[in-house]
């Protein structure tokens, strides 16, 4: 059985795991478990056979831009669309919220772009710049690319 849902406190420990993985390959940003405890309501999970094996997370920038971010899936289940599923799952729900704009910074943009994301200068998101990048440590020689998904509103 296969299902998307979000995230329980007994997943902290897999949703850091999955982020860490990928964080030692340097192909995501690490995140500290207190972080993840933190933020877990941010959190969906991809279940397959009972075993989370894909994480996502929609975090609420500012009050019409929300970040799609910590986006990991075990590498056995890769290949599958667990990536991509869990990233339209974000996109529903910020949709639910009435956000306007969604924005990732990844190394991977080709994959949002297929969601229908666009490439925007990170210029374009000062908020997460300021908040968020000034603490990490590769800031400012990141090489993450932006990419912002906008919606459009119903006059």
């Amino acid at each position: 059985m296969q299902r998307i849902r979000k995230a329980k406190m007994s997943d902290a420990r897999v949703i850091h795991s999955l982020i860490d993985y990928y964080a030692k390959k340097r192909e995501m940003l690490p995140r500290p478990l207190q972080e993840i405890y933190e933020y877990l309501r941010d959190f969906w999970v991809y279940e397959a056979d009972g075993k989370v094996v894909g994480v996502c997370a929609l975090h609420f920038a500012w009050e019409n831009l929300a970040e799609i971010r910590s986006l990991a899936v075990d590498p056995d289940y890769r290949q599958k669309r667990i990536g991509s599923d869990l990233a339209k799952k974000c996109i529903e729900e910020a949709k639910e919220f009435e956000i306007e704009k969604i924005f990732a910074l990844t190394y991977h943009s080709d994959f949002f772009i297929k969601l229908g994301f666009t490439q925007v200068d990170k210029k374009e998101l000062p908020h997460k710049v300021w908040g968020d990048c000034l603490k990490c440590p590769l800031f400012p020689d990141c090489n993450e690319e932006a990419v912002m998904l906008k919606f459009r509103r119903e006059l």
